[in-house]
């Protein structure tokens, strides 16, 4: 029988048998809890620089060696989730910190979880794990490098998250059949969408934010990109622990509903660049007294491009409009504590911090 995407699972578990470093990655098993639901494939492929011994005094090539493992570059396409129990280590991974300890939310059984960007990653990786029916394909390390939020067919969000691989293993005696079939799998139903969602921005220094403050928005993009290197030394066959190269870039892209009195004020903010602030809040299923929340806070942002086409016809204008995410000194109105260029809060049931 031909192998169909139904039968195949994903597992990713942080990485907790050893230190990658300088030496090889260790790989952890994954298990209860560590399932993830993918829409596509993952992209990983194993690639062993092929030498062939092109020398002189011979009329063809008859012998090749094998050199060392070229990095795999990973990306897991998911949908984006409010169920935080799952989702949190992804956003633990990309961001390289588990965040404060979770909070309760008064008296009920609803926590929230924070996460911002780490100013360094190391030691903090995963285990990604694929049963491909015929095999189990696995990456012992794996560095997260960032994430893109989009939204795709009927609203539906969407989240790819990328990251460096060292190597992918078909022989793994650490994940076997064995782990694989003790994977569980978040709940089904509890997927995010652009109708849950607003964006809402004001100048840096007015008061909180507020639902007046709302901007219509047709599509909305969300990246966060950390930077890493991916290095070979002498005596190593894969690549050691990837590490931070360049300062994380954060941008947020929008195409909002049409071109008015609102919306044409982004082109003096462009020009003069204005600082904002920014968040986007997704409020899902209730949960005891609250919600399944997330929300993405940005203390800081400037327009950094401003494009109102006119198209042909007789057509509206609808302005696109990208922000760059920054850090600041102070925290404004509304964003106690937050003076890094992005903080992810999860509002559920989730009561550990995924790096404890």
């Amino acid at each position: 029988m031909a192998v169909h995407a139904r039968q195949t699972k994903v597992g990713i578990n942080i990485a907790t048998s050893g230190s990658w470093g300088t030496g090889t990655a260790v790989a952890t098993a994954v298990g209860a809890g560590d399932g993830v639901y993918v829409r596509d494939d993952l992209g990983i492929q194993l690639q062993r620089v092929i030498s062939a011994d092109d020398s002189a005094g011979q009329n063809y090539i008859g012998s090749v060696q094998t050199g060392r493992t070229e990095a795999v570059a990973v990306s897991i396409p998911t949908y984006l989730h409010f169920n935080d129990a799952f989702q949190n280590v992804l956003w633990a991974l990309t961001l390289g910190t588990g965040g404060t300890a979770p909070t309760q939310v008064g008296t009920t059984t609803a926590y929230t979880n924070t996460f911002e960007p780490a100013t360094n990653k190391t030691g903090r990786y995963a285990t990604i794990v694929r049963d491909k029916s015929l095999y189990v394909s696995e990456v012992p390390g794996a560095k997260f490098t960032g994430f893109e939020l989009t939204f795709g067919e009927g609203g539906r969000a969407e989240i790819t998250w990328t990251a460096i691989g060292d190597l992918e293993k078909s022989d793994s005696s650490i994940n076997t059949a064995t782990q694989i079939s003790a994977l569980t799998f978040p709940t089904l139903g509890m997927r995010a969408f652009m109708n849950q969602a607003y964006l809402r921005l004001n100048a840096i220094g007015d008061g909180a934010l507020a639902n007046s403050d709302a901007r219509p928005c047709s599509s909305i993009r969300v990246t966060f990109s950390q930077p890493l290197d991916s290095r070979h030394v002498a005596g190593q066959v894969s690549i050691i622990e990837p590490e931070e190269t360049s300062f994380p870039e954060i941008m947020i892209e929008a195409t909002l509903d049409r071109f008015q009195s609102d919306t044409d004020d982004f082109f003096p903010g462009h020009s003069a660049l204005t600082a904002y602030k920014m968040d986007l809040v997704f409020t899902g299923p209730t949960l005891a007294t609250t919600n399944y929340g997330i929300a993405f806070k940005f203390p800081h942002v400037i327009v950094e491009s401003y494009r109102a086409a006119v198209p042909g016809g007789a057509d509206q204008v609808r302005p696109d409009v990208r922000f760059r995410a920054l850090s600041t000194t102070a925290a404004p109105t509304g964003f106690t504590g937050i003076t890094a260029p992005l903080r992810i809060i999860t509002t559920g049931v989730a009561t550990t911090n995924p790096f404890a």
